[in-house]
Formats: C-alpha cells, structure tokens, sequence
C-alpha cells in the first residue's frame, strides 16, 4: 500500500489552519460587530466576553460568565421594552412636528431665516481643508455610495470638484442679544461639499451651543445664551459653507451624515437594524431605506443627527425653491454602515405642484441655467471670510462688499435658546397617543407576557425601609373627594416605603456589579406610600438607577453607555418604577389587581412640570389669573389632548407602561387624571377605573 506521509502531514497542516482562520473569523465578527445597545442574547450557553462594552471599561465585579436566556419569559420587561428605546415614540412625535413645519415653511407659512451677505464675518474663519489624503479616504468609503445614487458612470466626483470647509469661530464677534466679545468661543464645523452632485456630507455634527457647554462644564443656560454669536445652529453654518461652493445652492438635494456616534441617534438606528434586518449591527449601503412621513423616516429626522436637516429645510425653504414652481421636498432616508461607522443620508427631492413633460423639464433646465446668474445675484447669501484678508474667493453668484458691517442682533427660531410650550405639549399629546394605542393593543390580548419579579428581586442590591405614616393633608384630600369623606385610612394603614440602592447587586446577564453609592454619582432611590384599603400608591421621590448611572459616568469624563447597555449591564434586573412600584404594591397589598389609584407628589421633573403648566396656563379664566390651579385643579379624560398629552410626559409613562405590562393582572381600565398646584408644588393623580 502506498503512502505520503509528508502529504498527509501538509493536508493535516492545512485543515488545522483552515480551522484555525474560521475560528478566528468567527469571534472577531462576534467581539467586534456585536453592538451592545442593540442586541438581545437568546441562544442557551451563549458565553460572550463583557471586559468592555463599546470601549468602556465596566465597574469592578465583572467576569466573564455564561449567558443563558432561553426564552422571552426569562427577560425582564426592562430588558424587552429596551429593544424599542425608551423614547422612540417622542422622537416619531416630534418628527411628526418637524415635518409639519418644512411643509408650512415651504408653502411660505413661515418666515425662516434670511442671513446679510457678511454674516459669516461676524467671528467666522473659513479655511480649504481638502487635501489628496482626504480625497482618499472619503473616495474609499464613500463610492458605492455615489455610483448607485448617480450612476457607475458620474458615480464619485473628480477631485477638482469637491471642497472641504472647516468654519472656526475664532475672531472676536457679536453675540445674537447684541454684546460685543473679544473670546471666542473656537467652535467649529467641518464639511465636504459636491456641488456637482447637489450633495453635502457633514462629518462634523455639534452645534455651538453643545460646542459651548463641552468647553464650561456646569455652565448655567443664561451663561451660555449669553455667549452665543449669531450663528448657532449646525444647520446655518452647513447652508452657508454649502452657498460659498455651490453656484446654485437651491438645488442641494442630499444631505449624508458620516460616523454617527450620538447615543439617542444609535438607538434609534439599532433598534431598526434588529428589528428590521435582524441583525445586531449595521449593514452597508444601501442598508435601511424609510420614506420621510412614516414612522421610522420621522424617529430618524428627530433624532440629533436628523435635526440639522429638519432645520436647515424650515429655515431656508425660501431660499432652495423656484419660484412659483417647488413647493415641497419629499423626503426619504438610508440608514447603513460604511467601513463599521454608522452612516445615514437624506434625500430631499424637490416636488412640483403639477406634472411636467419630459420636454417641459429639458426646456426649464436650460433657460434656468440661462437665468441662473441674473436669479443668484438678487439673493441674500452667507460670505465666507478668511483670518488674513477679506479678499477670498467667493462663487460668481456672491456679491462681495469691501467694508462688511457686523450684523443686527437677531433671535433664533430652532428652539435652541427658548423653548417652545406649545410645541412640547404637542410632543407629549402625540406620546400619549402612541402609548394609549399600546394600552388598548395590550388590553386586548396583544402581545407577549411580561415576566413578574418576586418580592425577593427586591432583595438584589436594594435596601428597604417600611414604616407607618399617615398621608399628608393634600392626598387626604384627594382621597376625600374620591372616595367620600372619612374613607381615607389612619396611619397604621400606610405603609411609607423607602428603597436605596444602596448594595452590590446580580445584573440581568448573571454579572457582579459593585454599588455606586459613595462614587459621586448619588444613590438611586424610590419613596413611597402604599396604601392598599383604598387600591393606591402616591409617589414622594424618585431618582433611578439609570440617572445615577449616567451621572457617575458624566462625573468621569467617559462616553453615556445606551439605556439597553444600562438595562442589562450597569442597573439591577428590577429597576423600571413600573415594575418597583407593581412588586412592592403585590409584596404589600396580596391583591395586586385592584390597583386603581396613583399620585405623583411634588413632581420635579422640569419637562413635566412644563406640559402641566401649559396646561393651567390654557384653562385660566384670565390671562391675568395667576399662574395656578389650587385643588381641586383640572380633571381630564384620556381621549382628552390635556390628558393624552400628561400620559405622554415622564410621569405619565410610568403609569402608561405598568398598565401596558400589567394588562392581564389588571384587566381592561379608563383614565381620568387630575393635576394641581399646593404653592410651587404640583401634583398628578391618575384614576384607572375598571371598565
């Protein structure tokens, strides 16, 4: 018999690197793509190193350990609802908002904003900052790209034809309230521009406000409002570097946004990856692709990342339409990942009011480019102006002026520097909306269980203390007026209960982690009565895990892990206040589902405070009534806007969620919700009547 040895040898070695390589492939793909703040394990035994999650280092206790998540029964509702992020409804009720405000701005409903030709030389430099290597890099990464949009063909631009535009706030300037200042702030913005192909690819995504607030930490806001030159806002400042390379800058149609790393917009974009493609992390171009007015298109557009275009399309909606000719852009957006960075790009195509011929198209193209210099020299444009000489180059269509004048204060309209009320309460109604319509999906049987904690989870790194306390006057009140005088318990039926975290605690995947009490970052805490003879529960205090967290990792200077990272890594497993609040209320009462009553004592949350006080502000019988509703306050119904838009404030959701969660235990329920004020205080209470 024949043998070869040295070949069975070099085959031997050969399979055993071939092994080798895919084992390899294998654990990179899985360490280095899995993003945390998308994904949910479900495999049995999953074993997956935790030493670090998205580059931060986790607190001591950490182990490598196995996972073993079997089924969605064995996730909590922290971990499930996570997948969704928390405010998702908000950022499609929001974006619902914005798109609303392009369309009025666009039908000239809205004034937008109309910038002097020198308004760039008010403390703005502008520097070239393309190089070759530049165009490398960006060619690389962004080349499929452009040869789907425009074709293999046109595809990615020569180099002559794109410019790269740093703008610095480095020059002494004046303030938009009119203040002359000799600091700058040394903000910044930073693009790169293809006229050619009607496209701007931002890398730079920090407005000057955020710029500002990195620079001062615990600067207060009327500091910062107060340091703010007139150009502020991303969107300005991409439009006007975009008039200073563009010779017809009303016909930018694309706007891309390189390297996302902003956490809510993270969220957002891995929520729709896993629920969409099924899959824990980005995937490359053409990746996601939602139009403009659905839900997923206004999440994107309200998420920070998708905001510099929502604003530079209300703002300057004038200025990017024909006359009498676009009125709209219809909006689509891909999300997708270009070498691992998460990416995303806007299409704004114009839309005309009418049909139009192919031929009708072909003969307004070349007499609009006929036109176009006579059009462009009647506009109002930004200068680009240079540290050493105000003799840059400008396009032909912009007008150059040899002594420029510093311009006119002027307020903002994007809400960067006063808040809108009647917008927020839009928002929040549009939450409450969305949140109701997932209670009665709830009630009817939609959906999957819920896992219920024992009172025993209480034990994992909380800290209880239960004594007796009779209510206060203003909840005896209430009480009172419900329920009938006399009904409200004594003392020693109120239990007043305290819970710190306080203690080191097991995480959801299995993991010790050290209490954060005594770090600096404060203790997550919840305080409140339960009072079972009359089915309630009035909350007095409440600070979460998941603040404390994100406190703790501020104070250190590192990146916000994302809630999920917080769910399932840096909070213990019972951690939500819908869940703290259902356990203790079953520990307590042993009759969980006649629930009825909730009251939020003393609310501080400032967003909720806003929505309330909009709310009193709009009932007064006067404008010149006091701001103030003395109990009995306001009641309302939830298909009311007023209470439809306080089940959709912070607050509100709490109660939202523990009904959704708890649908089966609690059967089907009305809501009614009344809100008032004791001196500067104000008070919620929620009535979730058995229907």
């Amino acid at each position: 018999m024949l043998t070869f040895p040295p070949l069975r040898r070099s085959l031997q070695g050969a399979v055993l690197l071939l092994t080798s390589i895919v084992v390899l492939l294998l654990s990179t793909y899985h360490d280095g793509y899995i993003r945390w703040s998308a994904s949910i394990e479900t495999a049995p035994g999953l074993i997956v190193s935790t030493s670090t999650i998205k580059g931060t280092p986790l607190p001591l206790g950490h182990q490598e350990h196995t996972i073993n998540i079997s089924s969605s029964l064995n996730q909590s509702s922290l971990l499930r609802r996570a997948q969704a992020p928390p405010g998702y409804d908000r950022f499609v009720c929001e974006g619902d908002q914005y798109l609303s405000k392009i369309k009025a701005a666009f039908e000239g409903k809205s004034p937008g904003k109309e910038f002097s030709p020198n308004e760039l030389a008010n403390g703005w430099t502008k520097r070239d900052a393309y190089d070759a290597t530049t165009y490398k890099s960006i060619e690389r990464r962004w080349k499929a790209v452009f040869e789907d949009l425009f074709g293999p063909t046109k595809g990615y631009p020569p180099e002559s034809e794109i410019k790269a535009v740093d703008l610095i706030q480095d020059q002494p300037y004046t303030t938009f309230l009119g203040r002359r200042l000799d600091k700058p702030t040394r903000a910044w913005s930073y693009g790169i521009y293809y006229p050619s192909r009607n496209l701007m690819l931002s890398q730079s995504s920090l407005s000057v406000v955020t710029q500002i607030q990195d620079r001062n930490p615990g600067i207060t806001k009327e500091d910062r409002d107060r340091l703010l030159p007139t150009i502020s806002s991303l969107s300005d400042l991409m439009w006007l570097a975009w008039n200073t390379v563009s010779s017809s800058p009303k016909e930018l149609r694309y706007i891309a946004r390189d390297t996302i790393f902003n956490e809510d917009s993270l969220a957002v974009m891995d929520y729709l990856f896993l629920r969409d493609k099924k899959d824990n992390r980005a995937v490359p171009w053409p990746g996601l692709e939602y139009k403009g007015d659905s839900d997923e298109g206004k999440a994107l557009l309200a998420t920070p990342n998708g905001r510099s275009t929502a604003w530079l399309l209300i703002d300057h909606a004038q200025e990017m339409r024909w006359k009498g000719e676009i009125t709209q852009r219809q909006l689509k957006v891909n999300i997708f990942s270009v070498a691992g960075d998460y990416c995303m790009l806007w299409d704004m195509e114009p839309q005309s009011p009418r049909k139009r011929s192919w031929l009708g198209d072909k003969l307004r193209r070349h007499v609009g480019r006929y036109l176009r210099g006579s059009i462009y020299n009647k506009r109002k444009v930004g200068l680009a102006y240079n540290e050493t000489s105000a003799q840059s180059s400008y396009p032909a269509h912009v007008k150059h002026h040899n002594k420029p004048t510093l311009p006119k204060p002027q307020a903002f309209n994007d809400s960067l520097v006063k808040r809108d009320p009647a917008a927020e309460f839009e928002t929040a109604k549009c939450t409450g909306q969305r949140m109701w319509a997932k209670i009665q999906s709830a009630f009817d049987g939609h959906g999957d269980p819920v896992q219920s904690f024992l009172p025993s989870a209480l034990n994992n790194g909380w800290t209880r203390g239960d004594e007796k306390m009779a209510l206060d006057s203003t909840w005896r009140r209430y009480f009172d007026r419900q329920l009938g005088q006399g009904k409200v318990p004594p003392a020693d039926q109120v239990s007043f209960v305290r819970l710190v975290q306080d203690r080191d605690f097991v995480n959801s995947q299995g993991k010790s982690v050290k209490a954060y009490s005594g770090m600096g970052a404060g203790t997550a805490l919840y305080v409140a009565y339960y009072v079972p003879s009359i089915s309630a529960v009035v909350v007095r205090n409440m600070v979460s895990p998941a603040n404390v967290v994100k406190t703790m990792f501020t104070e250190m200077g590192e990146q916000l892990p994302s809630n999920l990272d917080i769910a399932k890594y840096y909070a213990p497993p019972l951690s939500r206040w819908s869940d703290v609040t259902w356990t203790v209320y079953e520990d307590i009462s042993k009759n969980q589902k006649n629930l009825r009553y909730i009251g939020h004592d003393n609310i501080i949350n400032p967003a909720t405070a806003r929505v309330m006080t909009y709310i009193i502000g709009r009932h007064r019988q006067s404008p010149s009534d006091a701001l103030s509703a003395p109990f009995p306050g306001l009641e309302f119904g939830i298909d009311t806007p007023e209470g439809q838009a306080l089940l959709g404030t912070q607050n509100g959701l709490g109660i939202g969620w523990l009904l959704h969660d708890r649908s089966r235990e609690l059967g089907r329920r009305n809501l009614k919700v009344s809100i008032w004020s004791e001196g500067p205080w104000l008070n919620m209470a929620w009535d979730m009547a058995p229907v």
